[in-house]
């Protein structure tokens, strides 16, 4: 009676441990696919995270190319201001040479007109000295005249050139200052967008610490599961291991009642000088198994 009870402790145990080795293997199970989803998506955030932050690394090129570029265009810009406050500083001086020239409000052709009548007079006419020396005086006054209006053309021409130059030159400065507007508006949408990924990126490492917490919650979930299933898994054989050598214990008992019975029938067949069986001799000399 003894062995049956404890064979069916055993059995109770054995059904017990059997089913905590099914949960914990089942939990196993689901904490190592677990992971496996885990490490898959933080692999997926890498490669993300890899490719906008090569992005970033080609946008800050771009980025400096263009700020270098900017700054060429800066430096020209204020080398055509200087060059065009020079233009203008000489154009205002021939402005007022010109104006000098032109309150005379005579035509140089009018002057050489007038220089020439007087000398073909000296020339050609016998004039009294003191008209002559007025004459001469005339022509020397006219002369300078003329000069004067030479300078005046002179300055006017030069001012014409001056005024074409100073608008070649204010085109040049606005186009100058449209390509540094358009480089300014580039390097503004290029410092937007490396914000705006710099943020992906940050959002973007964040999911990946998060998995990477909880890969190692997992994984520690999964080192215990483990060391459970070490100390059950010993005792479930243990117990298995007992349960076969009571069943041996009593299938042996079983067997040494049926051949002590099987002696008792043939010790009594001998006494009673009855014939005697192979199978009877064995038991009688111990070979009957």
């Amino acid at each position: 009676m003894q062995n049956v009870s404890d064979e069916e402790k055993l059995l109770q145990q054995i059904d017990e441990l059997r089913e905590q080795i099914k949960h914990l293997k089942e939990q196993r199970a689901e904490v190592a696919s677990r992971i496996r989803e885990l490490k898959a998506e933080r692999r997926e955030l890498i490669e993300k995270i890899k490719g906008y932050r090569s992005e970033l690394q080609k946008l800050r090129e771009t980025l400096n190319g263009l700020k270098e570029e900017r700054q060429n265009l800066i430096g020209q810009r204020r080398e055509l201001i200087k060059k065009i406050r020079q233009v203008k500083s000489k154009l205002f001086a021939k402005k007022s040479a010109l104006s000098n020239a032109r309150d005379a409000n005579i035509t140089i052709g009018k002057i050489r007109s007038r220089i020439d009548r007087l000398e073909w007079r000296i020339i050609t006419e016998s004039l009294p000295l003191e008209e002559e020396n007025r004459i001469i005086r005339e022509i020397a006054r006219l002369e300078a005249m003329l000069e004067k209006a030479l300078e005046a053309r002179k300055a006017y021409e030069e001012c014409k050139e001056l005024r074409a130059e100073l608008k070649s030159l204010m085109i040049e400065l606005n186009d100058i200052n449209k390509k540094i507007n358009d480089i300014s508006e580039k390097i503004n949408n290029i410092r937007s967008r490396i914000g705006a990924l710099k943020g992906d990126v940050n959002n973007l490492q964040q999911e990946i610490d998060k998995r990477s917490k909880e890969i190692m919650e997992n994984a520690q979930k999964l080192a215990e599961i483990t060391e459970q299933l070490n100390e059950i898994v010993p005792k479930y054989r243990e117990a298995q291991s007992k349960l076969r050598e009571i069943r041996l214990g009593r299938k042996k008992a079983m067997e040494e009642a049926i051949l002590s019975k099987k002696r008792e029938e043939a010790e009594r067949k001998l006494r009673e000088g009855r014939r005697l069986t192979i199978e009877d001799l064995k038991v009688l000399y111990g070979l009957e198994d």
